[in-house]
């Protein structure tokens, strides 16, 4: 008697698709593992604090006088560098009625520049932090051929105001 023969292909196809399902959960989980490793996150702060700035100048009291008799006036200062940076400064002068013409401005060391009615020494020095500057003497020049006199022929004198400031710059 010749039997029937079984087919198998209905559980060979449940084996192979249960084979390929395992292998993709594995291989899913193998994948998930590598990409953990390669994945980072941190936390973290920071701050900053800005250097303290404190600069300050110290001026003679003192009524600078043109005359027709005086050739030159002075005007000192000193300058104080509290800050925790370096600084260099310039003067600046600024006459608001104008320089006069008989005036001439000079600081030792270094050249004036004019500008309307200002004159101005860039760099007249630099600060450490935490130091005090040298005294600096201005001294104002009258030149006397320009010094108009009244028509007497009588002495004369005039005030000068005028308004001196320190302009800082860090440099550092």
């Amino acid at each position: 008697m010749h039997g029937k023969k079984k087919t198998t292909t209905g559980p060979l196809l449940l084996r192979v698709a249960l084979i390929l399902l395992c292998m993709t959960l594995f291989s899913t989980s193998m994948l998930s593992g590598l990409y953990a490793k390669y994945t980072a996150k941190n936390n973290g702060e920071d701050s900053a604090r800005v250097a303290k700035f404190n600069v300050t100048a110290d001026w003679e009291d003192v009524t600078v006088v043109a005359s027709s008799v005086q050739t030159n006036g002075e005007y000192q200062f000193t300058v104080t560098n509290n800050s925790e940076v370096a600084i260099t400064y310039d003067l600046v002068i600024t006459f608001p009625g104008g320089i006069p013409a008989y005036l001439q401005a000079s600081l030792p060391g270094k050249e004036a520049s004019i500008s309307g009615n200002t004159i101005t020494f860039s760099k007249v020095a630099s600060l450490a932090p935490s130091t005090t500057g040298t005294q600096h003497t201005l001294t104002f020049t009258m030149d006397l051929e320009k010094f108009t006199q009244p028509a007497t022929g009588e002495s004369y004198e005039e005030t000068l105001t005028f308004t001196a400031t320190i302009r800082c710059t860090q440099i550092d």
